[in-house]
């Protein structure tokens, strides 16, 4: 079975956990590593989240985040500030 987010060991996937592993599989595909951090996927994540309806008290629990901070990762697509717009008129 695949799981997603969790170490080869059962645990929680830690930031450090993953980072590591983004870095060797970067390093393996000839790409430089210092060019990439985990923070653009707690971006993309929470952005990705948003765009599918989640509540933000989920994404904010998923994220790991105490405070609403989350809500500065969330990037409004150019279509949904469309949309939006549309529903104004």
């Amino acid at each position: 079975m695949i799981r997603f987010f969790v170490e080869e060991t059962g645990k929680p996937l830690s930031r450090n956990y993953f980072i590591s592993k983004l870095k060797t599989i970067l390093i393996a595909l000839g790409y430089s590593d210092k060019d990439y951090s985990g923070h653009s996927f707690r971006s993309g994540a929470a952005t990705s989240a948003s765009s599918q309806g989640i509540e933000d008290s989920m994404i904010q629990t998923l994220g790991r985040w105490k405070s609403d901070c989350f809500k500065r990762y969330i990037r409004t697509s150019k279509l949904d500030i469309k949309s939006a717009l549309e529903k104004i008129k």
